[in-house]
């Protein structure tokens, strides 16, 4: 109710204002209007969505870019989780302790999301290093916390 008051405020002091507004005006209130909108989305198409995104952040991690200027610009925290560390949450050692679980079954190890609670996701990404010997070790895992909102955001801009 808040929202529509505010819109209605904000349309009459522009139309105050002169009537007319100008291309970056439009632009933002079109963006004010789509950020605002109710979206529905399925499970499977956030989870598609949570995978795209972690993927496209990690591609940036591994170019080099910034980590904390990705942390701000896209609303999610990166960390590095080394094998054996006892820092991270419990879910990160789980599933750290899971990538080590599949690589001594002999599966492969690729990037995973996991849910957090109601409103979060969790991407992480294993680094694996081939050994001379043939074996493969499990380095650490890339961890991006993201909320489902972000993830959400990011189907819309597609």
């Amino acid at each position: 109710m808040r929202l529509i008051n505010w819109y209605t405020i904000t349309l009459i002091f522009l139309m105050g204002c002169g009537g007319s507004l100008n291309d970056e005006q439009r632009k933002q209130m079109r963006e004010a209007r789509e950020l605002n909108s109710i979206k529905k989305v399925s499970d499977v198409e956030i989870m598609e969505a949570a995978f795209a995104f972690g993927r496209d952040i990690m591609e940036k991690v591994e170019a080099g870019l910034d980590q904390d200027s990705l942390e701000l610009s896209r609303k999610v925290a990166i960390r590095w989780l080394q094998t054996g560390s006892s820092a991270g949450s419990e879910i990160e050692r789980q599933v750290i302790d899971a990538y080590l679980n599949s690589m001594v079954l002999g599966a492969e190890l690729a990037d995973n999301v996991q849910r957090l609670g109601t409103d979060s996701l969790l991407y992480t990404k294993p680094v694996v290093v081939d050994l001379p010997d043939g074996v493969v070790e499990v380095k650490g895992t890339w961890n991006i916390r993201m909320s489902k909102k972000q993830v959400v955001l990011s189907i819309s801009k597609k």
